[in-house]
């Protein structure tokens, strides 16, 4: 990765200053632990695995300063974290580096007095280291201060009382190793004199009296953890009672999601708050959990100590009474054992005052965190409130059983199965897929999956677990590298660290689309009706249109007269002449006009001559005649007295003007010359 020490104490001074000038006050090594965190994620950790890109370096600052200056309940659980991983640890380390500092802040003194070398008979400079050796003494013992001249003389006095000015000429003469362990020697003789002398009344003044002071102290610190713990636990019951019965599991999917209750103003970031917010106080309630039950073994330790201390002061008086001198020999190992036992009180106080000043951050942070009342009265209503303990002590049916009995890799319910050997603390593995701290009810039974232990709240979800529990995994994996600060509350960083190349360890499946058949009214004509004439759904019938219609454009219309062009039929018609009705109005009647229709006589079939003219005038109030006796026929009929040359002669012009009037409008008549045989007779 490149992405070393150098580069991410680099980056975290940039991210410092860039929160200062959004008025976020942050620690340097605060950042450097949450950069760390963040890093556990492709998403942020990839950015800087070949190269270091500048655009990425902004990118990556960027969204550092938008996590500090958004949601401050994550990052108050991550500074949490923060604080017990720098400040706390297991005892007996705590007390290591405790004694480390110390002896790192007297070095040089003790480098003086190692390297002191007076000249033979030079008094004053061996006064002089003598004072060092006492100033030493007090210090490393924690037995008063030095700066004070009680304590000094007190100080020196009991050294002059076991180590004289001939003993200090020798002790300059001896190399630098046994220098040192004899300087040990000294503390633990001298220390443990002043504490015998303390407790004869002979000076001591400035020595506080440690087991009435540890014995109270450890009291008012187990007081204050309960209270702590008792708070925090009202909060946490209220939490998890809120947010137990929103994650559910489809069934066709396998998909874990948070049901949103019907008819509510509530959305889904009001439930990741409260997610977060139960994050936050279950880190605290594990915090002070771990403080209480160290409280409670340094407590015990401490009148273990005081007791020991009682003893040892009654062998040392037991040991000097009524004697005028005692043995070095007998005498010494009782001073030595006083002064360890006072060392093991000494560290025992130093631990419950760690433990006390945590807390008080720790409160500090607490009292950041106020809890969302509206939002909490909406989603417990209807809800009971109940403790872990009442969960636990629910009833488990017989079919509960039977159906965890037969599922795979099913362990059962055992003392060994406590929160340390069961995964997650204890808290249910698929509704942290979602990010919801519900506790487990180990009387279920776990799941057993690749050596380690999972929890359950119901049947259901251990039914679920057990047909893919890898993938199951795989999603609190991928929450917790997307919410860093769940990392170290459940304890999975070595296994989040594993995954941090892989981009992406959920699929999330989808439902498959269900199709049916199913009767449904529709409208009759929801669309006016509409047919297209000329459709077709052959698209092989449109180019053969198009082949016609370019066809049809280069083509020209002709007609022809042929010998049967003059084949007609004459067409005969019956007609009824028009009447006249008249009613009885107030308006008088409309009257017919008179109109004229002109008929040629044998246009059709008619070969030779008698085509002529025939005048159809109707007259507007035709009278009926009665039959009258017929006395000649019009021509062509012979008449019975043949005309004259003057009337022929009219006749005759007057049959030809009508014929060229005939001839203009039907050129297709053909007509023969008129028969005058019947003039010649």
């Amino acid at each position: 990765m490149a992405c070393n020490e150098n580069i991410i104490k680099n980056m975290a001074n940039e991210i410092t200053r860039n929160c200062q000038t959004h008025n976020v006050q942050v620690e340097n090594e605060f950042v450097i632990y949450m950069i760390e965190l963040l890093l556990l994620n492709p998403k942020y950790g990839k950015l800087f695995t070949k190269t270091l890109n500048r655009d990425n370096l902004e990118y990556f600052v960027n969204e550092f300063v938008s996590m500090m200056t958004g949601d401050q309940t994550t990052i108050n659980t991550l500074k949490m974290q923060f604080i017990i991983q720098t400040n706390y640890d297991k005892l007996p380390y705590l007390i290591e580096k405790h004694l480390d500092s110390i002896e790192t802040t007297l070095r040089p003194l003790v480098v003086e007095i190692l390297e002191g070398d007076p000249e033979q008979g030079d008094e004053a400079e061996f006064k002089k280291l003598f004072r060092k050796i006492s100033i030493y003494i007090i210090l490393a013992s924690g037995l008063g201060n030095p700066g004070m001249i009680m304590t000094l003389k007190e100080g020196m006095a009991a050294l002059e009382s076991v180590f004289s000015l001939e003993d200090l000429q020798l002790f300059v003469a001896l190399p630098r190793s046994e220098k040192k362990e004899q300087l040990t020697e000294l503390l633990a003789i001298v220390s443990g004199v002043r504490l015998f002398n303390r407790d004869c009344k002979k000076g001591g003044d400035q020595i506080p009296d440690l087991p009435f002071n540890l014995v109270d102290a450890g009291k008012a610190c187990l007081a204050a953890l309960s209270n702590s713990l008792f708070g925090v636990m009202q909060r946490v019951n209220t939490l998890t009672a809120a947010i137990e019965d929103t994650v559910a599991v489809e069934s066709e999917t396998g998909n874990v999601m948070i049901m949103l209750p019907d008819n509510t103003e509530l959305s889904l970031e009001n439930y990741q708050h409260i997610f977060n917010l139960l994050a936050f106080n279950r880190q605290y309630e594990v915090i002070i959990r771990r403080l209480l039950s160290d409280v409670e073994l340094m407590v015990s330790n401490a009148n273990l100590y005081v007791e020991r201390v009682r003893e040892a002061l009654e062998n040392l008086h037991a040991a000097v009474k009524y004697k005028a001198a005692v043995p070095v020999a007998v005498v010494f190992p009782l001073f030595c054992r006083l002064w360890h036992t006072w060392r093991g009180m000494q560290n025992i106080m130093y631990l419950v005052s760690t433990v006390n000043r945590l807390m008080s951050a720790l409160a500090n942070l607490q009292g950041q965190m106020p809890m969302p009342s509206d939002t909490l009265d909406a989603m417990l209503a209807g809800k009971e409130i109940i403790t872990d303990q009442q969960r636990l002590s629910r009833t488990i049916s017989i079919d509960e059983r039977l159906s965890m009995g037969a599922l795979r890799s099913y362990v059962q319910d055992s003392p060994l199965n406590s929160e340390e050997h069961t995964q997650y603390l204890g808290f249910c593995a698929l509704c942290l897929c979602a990010g919801a701290l519900v506790p487990g009810n180990p009387r279920f039974g776990l799941i057993k999956h690749v050596g380690r232990r999972f929890a359950f709240c119901s049947v259901k979800m251990a039914t679920q677990f057990s047909k893919e529990p890898q993938r199951y995994v795989n999603e609190v994996l991928d929450y917790a590298r997307n919410n860093p600060h769940v990392i170290n509350l459940l304890n999975i960083w070595e296994a989040v660290y594993k995954v941090r190349d892989v981009d992406s360890l959920v699929v999330k499946h989808v439902k498959k689309i269900k199709v049916h058949e199913k009767e449904i009214q529709t409208e009759t004509h929801p669309i006016p009706e509409y047919m297209e004439k000329n459709y077709h759904w052959d698209l092989w019938e449109w180019k053969r249109r198009a082949c016609q219609w370019a066809s049809i454009v280069n083509c020209r219309t002709k007609s022809t007269q042929t010998n049967y062009s003059h084949l007609r039929s004459e067409i005969q018609c019956q007609t009824v002449e028009p009447r006249d009705k008249c009613y009885q109005t107030r308006k008088d009647a409309g009257m017919t006009t008179d109109f004229s229709n002109n008929f040629i006589w044998g246009l059709r079939g008619q070969i030779g001559y008698g085509q002529h003219w025939m005048d159809f005038v109707q007259k507007s109030h035709p009278e009926k005649l009665k039959a009258q006796t017929f006395t000649a026929c019009t021509w062509p009929c012979e008449p019975a007295t043949p005309p004259s040359d003057s009337d022929f002669q009219e006749q005759f012009k007057e049959k030809k003007a009508l014929f060229n009037t005939s001839v203009t409008t039907i050129k297709s008549i053909r007509f023969s010359k008129f028969d005058f045989s019947w003039y010649k007779e």
